[in-house]
């Protein structure tokens, strides 16, 4: 893997969103808008569940990728999390998703989490990340034409 630019990973600051909006349009194939994103946040009942998110930005600042932890509300367990990353194109197989895993993988650490899932389109690059990482798939989402990945933490 070349890593020819210095990666720095930092939280999501509200200038990052319409670089998060490309990257969820044409990393993650999900047709989302700015306004979407931000509505999605403000819906977000912090008090209840938790979240961060976090971007690696390159030398100029510019963010480069995005990861987000947060509680699945429809199965929630305080010690249970999900898991959204996503590099944009150009920057792939440079070294960000692992920047920012390696920043996230702290946060579950700190919250003692033990399962973190992730949802990816089947043999792309984001499910042989995911093998190569550690997670296991843990089935198929038909409705989605997805697959989850789990990757189990403490308590194995």
């Amino acid at each position: 893997m070349a890593t020819d630019m210095e990666i720095r990973v930092r939280p999501f600051h509200p200038h990052d969103y319409p670089r998060l909006a490309k990257m969820k349009c044409e990393a993650e194939g999900e047709q989302v808008t700015v306004e979407d994103i931000r509505r999605y946040d403000e819906r977000w009942d912090h008090s209840r569940f938790e979240k961060v998110r976090v971007v690696a930005q390159d030398e100029e600042g510019v963010a480069v990728g995005y990861g987000e932890l947060h509680h699945e509300p429809d199965q929630f367990d305080p010690r249970r999390y999900f898991l959204h990353l996503a590099v944009d194109i150009p920057y792939r197989r440079r070294g960000v998703a692992t920047a920012i895993w390696d920043h996230l993988r702290e946060e579950l650490a700190e919250r003692e989490a033990t399962v973190v899932r992730l949802r990816t389109a089947p043999m792309g690059p984001g499910a042989q990340w995911a093998e190569r990482t550690g997670f296991r798939w843990s089935g198929d989402e038909r409705a989605t034409a997805t697959v989850l990945y789990e990757l189990r933490l403490r308590g194995r």
